[in-house]
């Protein structure tokens, strides 16, 4: 028995095993005619019998060479190890064109499995060299580190997922750096204001990380620098403005200083600002035909569901109506329908429950509404089915979906109240439905204190008249003197701005500490920013968009600041338009670093502005 249970426990094992076989194919997605590169296939088991597919369009100059490689890991005193075999080819594109790559198979185990497909495009140009024979995935070509900085070879790009968009349908901004040189980091930068724009950040990787890319036939090492999802908030014509970027190039110079220098290479870095083109977006109005009644101005793709608790409750017991959507588009405009609950149905305000992510394909995720009721009378009512429309945009029409119909039987309980009484004989109540249907002969009895006056009692010439006349006068005199106060004290703009520079700064530092402490170091280098060219806004009565690093030296010059503290300021901007593009200074003494370094700044900035 014992064996018989050994037996089991290793075949399931095997069994097991057998089934987390993975075989991967990986190769550059472009590639230059004439260029070597590694086609590699990674098996985690050993395997048999490899058949590789026909490589049209490629001269197959070596392979397959087969390499073994192990890791080993221990967690919590257990060691665990893997085992890879990778199959190479080298190939060399030998033809312009898009070429598919069926899927390789291997035997493993008698059982022959396969890998992905892939997709390789072959343009012109000129192949990097032997350099980039090494690449086996779509990682970054080999730069050129002797070439002349232009802008064919270093350049910004915002691209947009489409021009022209009904109002309400989301956008997908991309912005991306195209770099044939040593492009090594990033300095400051400075993005659009996405005016007529709700805009949300796409998640994207915080390490720019380059690509290989085919851009207008040639090969560009790409990175992302920002992903935004953009609603449009008016109809018309809306440009959002360039984006400019600082790019630190590395360049190797020409005709060393000494033998060392021609041997090794000497390289120095060089500046190089970048600035996109602005883009134009068209924002059309949402058709006017066939727009149905109650549109509430929801555009995506949208599936809704609703339900009841109970269908059967007693009279003044809660029950709870939902109402649950799901689906991508503007998720977050999106607002509490109405429902037509019966009148003798007490209703409260629903509570929201919204779980959205935002992607490329725009907002995604659900939106629920949670109504409680509670009827007041015994009797059989219907909850009517919830109509609810949007515009669909993906085939550019109005579309309604309909919920269910409820029955609801409300059985005799503690009814709110208690019945009147007149000569001993009860009055018989009646329910807001009954009087609804009765129409204006029934009202309900008033109840409680009534305001009764004695007869031919007048109000007029008395003392509380004349202090009726009289109170209102005077009040309406001295709000005119504390409003023409207010108006002469807001006319001087610039010292309004000059009283509210330190709250402001205060107000951003205050959310950089937020970050510090959750440790987002790019939402904290960020609202540090915001701080220090806010508060210098507000300080200078000098409208944002005109400040600059080149010209702010000059306007603190004229306010008499002292070059120490212009060099303290300029140096605390830097140092977070650099981390915000370097991970590896990030960390938690860094950012407390720069924390007290702003506060210290701006505080001896306000002593030295007045």
């Amino acid at each position: 028995m014992k064996k018989i249970g050994i037996f089991i426990l290793c075949f399931v094992t095997s069994l097991a095993y057998a089934q987390n076989v993975e075989f991967k194919a990986a190769a550059p997605s472009v590639v230059a005619m004439g260029e070597q590169f590694r086609l590699s296939y990674t098996l985690n088991r050993e395997g048999s019998d490899l058949r590789v597919p026909d490589l049209n369009g490629f001269d197959k100059l070596m392979g397959p060479r087969l390499s073994q490689s192990s890791s080993f890991s221990m967690i919590n005193g257990k060691t665990t190890q893997s085992v890879s075999y990778t199959y190479t080819y080298i190939l060399e594109g030998v033809k312009e064109g898009v070429y598919d790559i069926a899927p390789a198979t291997v035997m493993v185990d008698g059982k022959r499995y396969s890998s992905n497909a892939l997709k390789i495009e072959v343009v012109k140009g000129s192949a990097s060299g032997s350099g980039t024979g090494s690449q086996s995935g779509n990682r970054a070509a080999q730069p050129d580190a002797s070439a002349t900085i232009n802008e064919n070879n270093l350049f910004v790009k915002m691209d947009v997922s489409r021009r022209s968009v009904y109002i309400g349908e989301s956008v997908t901004l991309t912005i991306k750096v195209y770099s044939k040189v040593d492009l090594t980091r990033f300095g400051r930068s400075k993005f659009p204001s996405f005016a007529g724009f709700l805009a949300e950040e796409i998640p994207t990787p915080q390490q720019i990380e380059l690509s290989r890319e085919n851009y207008n036939g040639e090969i560009y090492n790409v990175g992302v620098i920002r992903k935004m999802l953009l609603l449009p908030q008016h109809t018309g014509e809306i440009t959002i403005d360039p984006f400019e970027l600082e790019c630190i190039v590395r360049q190797r110079l020409t005709g060393g200083r000494s033998f060392f220098d021609d041997f090794f290479g000497n390289y120095q870095d060089v500046r190089a600002m970048r600035r996109s083109k602005p883009v134009t977006l068209t924002v059309k109005e949402l058709p006017l035909a066939d727009k149905p009644a109650g549109f509430s101005g929801t555009v995506g793709s949208v599936r809704m569901s609703t339900s009841l608790s109970a269908d059967t409750v007693n009279a003044n017991d809660a029950l709870t109506y939902k109402v649950v959507f799901t689906g991508t588009g503007n998720l977050k405009l999106l607002r509490a329908p109405s429902v037509g609950f019966p009148l003798d149905f007490e209703s409260y305000d629903p509570k929201e429950t919204r779980d959205i992510r935002i992607t490329e394909n725009g907002m995604v995720g659900t939106v629920a509404f949670e109504y409680v009721l509670i009827p007041r009378y015994s009797g059989e009512y219907k909850i009517p089915p919830l109509r609810f429309s949007f515009f669909d945009s993906q085939s550019n029409t109005y579309r309604t979906i309909l919920g269910r119909e409820y029955k609801v039987f409300v059985r005799k309980g503690a009814e709110k109240g208690n019945t009147p009484v007149v000569a001993g004989n009860p009055i018989q109540s009646f329910k807001k439905e009954d009087i609804r249907q009765v129409g204006e002969d029934i009202r309900y009895l008033k109840s409680g204190d009534l305001e009764l006056k004695e007869a031919g009692v007048h109000f007029f010439g008395t003392p509380e008249y004349g202090l009726a006349l009289a109170i209102p006068f005077v009040v309406f005199v001295i709000g005119a003197l504390l409003n023409r106060r207010r108006i002469k004290a807001n006319a001087d703009v610039a010292r309004v701005k000059n009283r509210a520079a330190t709250k402001m700064a205060r107000k951003r530092l205050k959310l950089a500490t937020t970050a510090m402490k959750g440790h987002n170091a790019e939402l904290f280098y960020d609202e540090v920013l915001k701080a220090l060219w806010g508060y210098m806004s507000y300080k200078l009565n000098i409208d944002r968009a005109e400040l600059n690093r080149d010209n702010i030296s000059d306007l603190l010059t004229r306010k008499q600041v002292s070059e120490d503290l212009q060099k303290a300021f300029i140096e605390v901007l830097d140092t977070c338009e650099f981390a915000r593009y370097a991970p590896g200074s990030n960390s938690d003494q860094e950012m407390d670093k720069v924390y007290s370094r702003s506060i210290e700044v701006i505080t001896r900035l306000d002593k030295a502005i007045r």
